[in-house]
């Protein structure tokens, strides 16, 4: 996988192997999900279930911990993974910071704190490198779910 900035020469190349792959057809479909479905309407009650069980035990193994610590434990990785979720659920769910909290068993100022923390981290991301690499491939696992759900 390459570490360096992509390019339009890039995106043409793995576009050229979906079509290669699925036919020009199936790849405007894929696509075409893709970018109406990256955000879920906090209204249906049955896959927010679904989203917040999936993102907990995905959290759980991008960033190797033990499900039964996952919400009680102080070690970083536990706090980063966690706070991951919450930025997530926030940004593409538009759940409110008292429900994330409410399903986290955290107040909502914790989550608008962890919130703020996760989104300053994503600023500098040549300080955080471990984190983001983690918090990318949860990001993408995430966003395929919602693709997938909707």
């Amino acid at each position: 996988m390459k570490t360096a900035a992509y390019n339009y020469t890039d995106l043409q190349e793995r576009i050229d192997v979906l079509i290669g792959t699925f036919g020009l057809s199936k790849t405007i479909e894929v696509i075409t999900s893709l970018t109406n479905n990256t955000e879920l309407i906090t209204k249906d009650n049955e896959k927010m279930k679904l989203l917040l069980v999936f993102l907990i035990s995905q959290s759980i193994q991008v960033f190797d911990l033990k499900e039964a610590n996952y919400f009680t434990s102080t070690v970083q990785e536990y706090r980063e993974a966690r706070m991951s979720c919450y930025y997530l659920l926030k940004k593409y769910t538009g759940s409110s910071y008292a429900k994330i909290g409410e399903d986290f068993k955290q107040s909502k100022r914790a989550v608008m704190y962890n919130y703020n923390k996760c989104d300053e981290i994503l600023s500098i991301p040549q300080f955080y490198k471990q984190f983001i690499e983690k918090f990318k491939t949860l990001e993408n696992n995430f966003i395929n779910f919602i693709a997938k759900l909707n």
